[in-house]
């Protein structure tokens, strides 16, 4: 005779949402990173990675400022 065994599905819960290309991402995914500031990033962007682009953005954001600042006071 077969035993009965109750099989208890894993709950697949959201996480969040990309903050540039808006996927969810789900708790039984990987590939996603979420930063200091709490936004949740994938790798699977459709031109790289989503967290690659976002510090690419803030890297020239930062430096078009500090230049702004220098031709200002230079």
């Amino acid at each position: 005779m077969k035993k009965k065994v109750w099989d208890k599905k894993q709950a697949i819960l959201t996480c969040g949402w990309c903050h540039v290309c808006e996927k969810e991402l789900l708790s039984n995914a990987g590939g996603w990173i979420i930063n200091a500031d709490k936004k949740y990033f994938c790798h699977e962007g459709r031109e790289g990675s989503c967290f690659d682009n976002y510090c690419e953005n803030k890297l020239k954001e930062k430096y078009n400022e500090t230049r702004k600042n220098e031709e200002a006071y230079g």
